[in-house]
């Protein structure tokens, strides 16, 4: 047998690359894209808190505007709320897809989902009714 052929013809129509190799590239994109994000949320809450310091020392203790300020504030507050809400239910979304998706890959395994018992069969339906007839004295000659 010679399945060096055979083993090229398969290289052949598959893409270049090993899948292994694939799948540690995606985690590593994946570990740098929540350093990234990580760090950008880090900025942006310091950056937030930066502005309502300012707004809060400008418009509210200054006497100036102070219901301009808390405005402002509210606004800030909501803008963030609503940045992390969009953020973490597209992450949720993507989470489920990647579940959904290995859910339909998965082979399906339906031993395990049957419980282990001895097998007993099922009595039949004409098994034991003969027991019930009379029995005829019967003689051997």
């Amino acid at each position: 047998m010679n399945l060096e052929q055979a083993a090229q013809s398969l290289l052949e129509q598959f893409p270049a690359g090993d899948p292994l190799d694939l799948v540690r590239r995606e985690r590593g994109l994946e570990r740098l894209g929540k350093v990234a994000f990580g760090g950008f949320g880090v900025v942006l809450i310091l950056a937030v808190c930066g502005m309502i310091y300012a707004i809060l020392t400008i418009f509210v203790f200054a006497g100036d505007q102070p219901w301009v300020g808390l405005l402002l504030i509210a606004f800030l507050i909501f803008a963030v709320l609503s940045l992390a809400y969009v953020v973490f239910r597209e992450d949720l979304k993507e989470k489920r897809q990647k579940t959904r998706s290995a859910a339909l890959e998965m082979p399906a395994v339906t031993g395990r989902l049957l419980e282990e018992k001895q097998f007993e069969p099922i009595p039949a339906v004409t098994e034991s009714t003969t027991d019930l007839l009379p029995r005829e004295n019967t003689k051997k000659f």
